[in-house]
């Protein structure tokens, strides 16, 4: 990343600066090379103008093509294009953000990534794909599947590819099997007995209300009102806003919501459910407990209790509670409020979380 600009420099167009003097002087990036314009302000400011747009055309780039009317692309070449458009249509969330560049990343760097958008074909797609499972796992490569049928999808909407074409659309979903060990309810409590106080707590709230771990730990005391813990899903950007009635509650379990979140209460202050409850290093009583502190604290009490896995998997981890509150609900009130209360938009998502291995949308006790 380029050094900021000087506050001075901030309102002059790129490339144009001026110095203690007051004279301005257009710097070309590319060349290294730098031209006095004078001291006539409004002057150097239609110079510098003029300068960039000769730069543009010296060197473009897929996006100005596109904007231009080119159609005719390298896969390499429309991935920014697609960035732009996608981004600006989805406003996705950071994590999702960031997934996305990490794959979009891996796509470019594909021998195939060179070729034209219309010459690529299903046998190329499939190619990289099985390829791509076979070094990063078969979760990550059914992400990169989804995401490589969005790139072509897009390709299709702005006449880059013809519609119908997409080589992406008869390729297998690469085989997923889950390599975490699933959580048992009895696994859970020896889990919990040898926790420290906030972890607990955010194992409590965790199997009751059925959030991801980023969500508990975002979770404040001022979400619950009138009755109802209140969660934005951090996942979907805030979009799905679940309003969770207090008073539901696990028979299994033996507190309801309402009673979980009272409980996380105690002598210190701090907005947060999940605190910390003495000083560790530069944190203090009351300082927000970082998401990935509750894995970390989740390893350590799994750990002592010696839950193990069996050999081809690996140890359930603080993401598993969700996968056991998912299976509690289930078998206690139905399929349809534990989809609710985990806030999945399909059965086909929950259903993920059920094998063994805009507006506030209310989820109310039954």
């Amino acid at each position: 990343m380029g050094r900021q600009r000087l506050a001075k420099n901030r309102a002059l167009p790129p490339n144009l600066y001026v110095n203690s003097a007051g004279y301005y002087y257009y710097r070309d990036a590319g060349k290294k090379t730098q031209k006095g314009l004078g001291k006539d302000r409004a002057k150097a400011i239609q110079a510098a103008r003029q300068a960039n747009a000769a730069v543009a055309v010296r060197e473009p780039s897929s996006l100005v093509d596109w904007v231009l009317g080119k159609s005719d692309y390298t896969l390499a070449e429309w991935l920014p294009i697609y960035r732009e458009l996608w981004e600006e249509k989805t406003q996705p969330a950071a994590n999702t953000l960031q997934g996305a560049k990490s794959l979009l990343k891996r796509v470019a760097a594909a021998d195939f990534a060179k070729m034209r958008m219309r010459q690529i074909e299903t046998a190329h797609v499939a190619t990289f794909l099985e390829a791509f499972a076979k070094s990063s796992g078969a979760g990550t490569a059914r992400n990169m599947r989804s995401k490589l049928t969005d790139i072509f999808r897009w390709a299709e909407t702005q006449g880059v590819i013809e519609v119908g074409k997409n080589p992406v659309s008869a390729t297998f979903n690469p085989n997923y099997r889950v390599a975490r060990e699933r959580l048992s309810l009895e696994q859970f409590w020896a889990i919990h007995a040898l926790a420290n106080t906030w972890a607990k707590n955010a194992m409590m709230l965790a199997l009751v209300t059925g959030q991801r771990r980023d969500d508990i730990a975002s979770m404040r005391f001022a979400d619950f009102k009138d009755g109802y813990l209140h969660v934005a899903q951090g996942k979907s950007g805030g979009e799905t806003k679940l309003q969770i009635d207090g008073a539901i509650k696990l028979s299994k379990v033996g507190l309801s919501i309402g009673e979980v979140v009272a409980g996380c209460r105690d002598l210190i202050v701090s907005r947060y459910l999940v605190h910390h409850t003495e000083r560790v290093s530069t944190t203090k009583p009351g300082d927000k407990v970082r998401a990935a502190g509750l894995s970390e604290a989740f390893a350590k009490a799994r750990d002592r209790a010696e839950i193990g896995s069996s050999s081809d998997r690996t140890p359930p981890s603080f993401h598993e509670i969700r996968s056991l509150s998912e299976r509690l609900y289930r078998e206690e009130f139905g399929a349809d409020f534990a989809q609710a209360i985990l806030g999945h938009k399909s059965a086909q998502m929950t259903a993920k979380y059920d094998d063994l291995r805009g507006g506030w949308k209310t989820v109310k006790a039954k």
